[in-house]
């Protein structure tokens, strides 16, 4: 059985290699077959999407997968919620520790797992 995204972002994200973003990207671009290199690479694209830095100040985590599976964004967020207490920004997650950024990371993850289900 292939890796789940889910688990191979929150480790790049443990290694600190990356951003909740990055490792998010990282994860869905490995589990989806691509070469460490063109995984880091796609991981780079959302370097500048972590720490409260993604659009409509939204969990980076969510941002890139919803950018990873656009068709899907809407079930991708509400599948998020349900983990992170409602919550969707990063101002109201990481300040209110309502989880941790590698539980955000994973949360995202795990979303994107849902949808091969």
């Amino acid at each position: 059985m292939a890796e789940k995204i889910s688990e191979i972002a929150k480790n790049f994200h443990a290694e600190h290699r990356g951003n909740c973003a990055m490792s998010v990207a990282y994860g869905f671009a490995r589990a989806n077959g691509k070469s460490e290199a063109e995984a880091v690479e796609a991981a780079e694209m959302f370097r500048n999407f972590g720490g409260g830095r993604a659009p409509g100040g939204f969990c980076g985590a969510l941002y890139a997968a919803k950018m990873m599976q656009p068709d899907h964004a809407e079930t991708l967020e509400d599948v998020f919620k349900k983990g992170a207490k409602n919550c969707t920004l990063c101002r109201e997650i990481r300040p209110n520790t309502v989880i941790p950024c590698n539980r955000c990371v994973a949360l995202a993850g795990e979303a994107l797992d849902s949808l091969k289900k």
